[in-house]
């Protein structure tokens, strides 16, 4: 198996920097993702003073994860609602074709 080259970039998240080893095309995403993070930081930090780096992170931790069981439950019924729509058109275009004279061509063989 052909392993992709990944590119070393460096992301400062909550004011501590780290190395990350990335594909090349994934950097931008990567980046912009750092990005969000530090302003749902920022954000939150600024609404809850009181509350630490670890708390703020939980926050955060905690509303990414739940938009993602969203997502997730979303994408499987819109999912389920395709494969019925398309076992629906099937059997629709099953009894259509049986009630239709066979008029497949001679082998010329």
């Amino acid at each position: 198996m052909i392993e992709t080259m990944k590119q070393r970039i460096i992301l400062k998240i909550a004011g501590k920097e780290m190395e990350f080893r990335v594909e090349p095309e994934r950097e931008e995403i990567i980046r912009a993702a750092a990005a969000r993070i530090n302003q749902e930081i920022d954000s939150l930090r600024f609404d809850y003073r009181d509350q630490g780096l670890s708390e703020v992170l939980m926050m955060i931790l905690l509303s990414e994860e739940t938009r993602l069981l969203e997502f997730e439950a979303r994408n499987t019924n819109e999912t389920n609602s395709v494969l019925h729509r398309l076992g629906d058109l099937d059997a629709a275009l099953g009894e259509y074709l049986s009630r239709q004279p066979c008029s497949l061509p001679k082998s010329t063989l």
